[in-house]
């Protein structure tokens, strides 16, 4: 039988008889704690084994007249069907998303929005240049492109500069670089705008008259 030490959990393989009817003192090597180890018989014996639960045969289920079913379980024909069609309806929706992307898809059921499907990125650090009369110009130059498989219309882009916090401070429009892109085309933009305020920390770009501009 094995014993453990209550209190660094050390173990001991002693014989079953060791311990005795009256229990016996035990010491563990490997702390020096001392501890009261039960006689054999106080020990709790495992419970016995319980059968295995019986299987009841399965009920075989009787064909009733079509007379004899209530009206309501016979209204559920018409809903189930409904329920079917409208479920093929649904996947074929993500099927269509799938192999033509959400924003195409959205597209032809009228729901796309203002959404613009075209890319847009800075593609280099926006920096402040001096002008005439002392003043600042702020410029910024980035890239848009068409990751779609149609010819998309440009529209303007609109750059907006925020603080710190992410509060608004200041917006100016800057004209397309060309009004229409092929699939997969790119086309190069530069904006600059003066007397910005000097609390500016970020910039971001995006296409004029979208959701949320």
């Amino acid at each position: 039988m094995l014993l453990t030490c209550p209190k660094c959990a050390a173990t001991y393989d002693v014989p079953d008889n060791a311990i005795g009817p009256n229990g016996r003192k035990i010491r563990c090597r490997a702390c020096e704690t001392s501890w009261q180890e039960p006689p054999r018989s106080a020990v709790t014996p495992p419970p016995p084994l319980q059968p295995p639960p019986t299987i009841p045969e399965p009920i075989k289920a009787e064909r009733v007249p079509e007379d004899d079913v209530p009206a309501h379980r016979r209204r559920r024909g018409p809903w189930l069907l409904l329920a079917l069609v409208v479920l093929a309806v649904a996947l074929g929706v993500a099927a269509a998303v799938l192999a033509f992307g959400s924003q195409q898809v959205a597209s032809r059921l009228g729901l796309a929005g203002n959404r613009v499907p075209l890319g847009i990125a800075i593609t280099r650090q926006p920096d402040w240049r001096q002008i005439g009369g002392g003043g600042q110009l702020f410029a910024v130059s980035g890239r848009i492109w068409n990751p779609t498989g149609q010819e998309q219309v440009v529209p303007d882009i609109r750059a907006e500069l925020k603080d710190r916090q992410g509060h608004s401070l200041y917006s100016w429009t800057i004209t397309r670089p060309v009004p229409r892109l092929a699939p997969g085309q790119s086309a190069l933009f530069d904006g600059a705008a003066v007397d910005v305020p000097p609390a500016s920390a970020n910039i971001s770009v995006s296409f004029a008259g979208t959701d949320g501009n």
